[in-house]
C-alpha cells in the first residue's frame, strides 16, 4: 500500500512539475488562463517551483525503489508526465485553469486583471 501512495504522490510531483514549467511560458499561460500573464519573476519562480518539483518526485522515486531502479523508474515517469501535460495543453488547456487561478492567488501584488485590460 505504501508503494502505491509513493507512486501516486511521484506521479502527481512530476505531472505538477511539468505543468508549473508549462505556465512559465506565456504561450502555455495565455492557453490556460485569462489572467494577466506573470512578470519576470513570477516565471522564474514557476519554473523554479517546477524544478523543485521534479527534484522531489526523483526523491520519491529514489526512496520507493533504491537508486538503481528508482533512477529508471523517475525517467518513465517524467517521460510520461511530460506527454500528458503536452496532451493537456494541446486539447483541453483550461484543465489547468485552477492552478493557474492558485498561482494568480499567491502572486504578491495580488493582482488579478484579464489580458486584454493592462495595455
Amino acid at each position: 500500500m505504501t508503494n502505491v501512495l509513493l507512486f501516486i504522490a511521484l506521479s502527481l510531483a512530476a505531472y505538477l512539475g511539468f505543468v508549473l514549467l508549462a505556465l512559465g511560458q506565456a504561450r502555455h499561460w495565455r492557453a490556460a488562463s485569462e489572467a494577466a500573464a506573470p512578470g519576470r519573476i513570477g516565471k522564474l519562480a514557476l519554473r523554479i517551483a517546477g524544478g523543485v518539483s521534479l527534484s522531489l518526485a526523483l526523491c520519491l522515486a529514489l526512496f520507493r525503489d533504491g537508486p538503481s531502479f528508482g533512477a529508471l523508474l523517475w525517467t518513465t515517469v517524467i517521460s510520461v508526465a511530460a506527454l500528458v501535460v503536452a496532451l493537456t495543453l494541446s486539447w483541453r488547456p483550461r484543465l489547468l485553469r485552477p492552478l493557474a487561478a492558485l498561482v494568480c492567488l499567491l502572486r504578491p501584488d495580488g493582482t488579478q486583471e484579464k489580458e486584454g485590460n493592462n495595455r
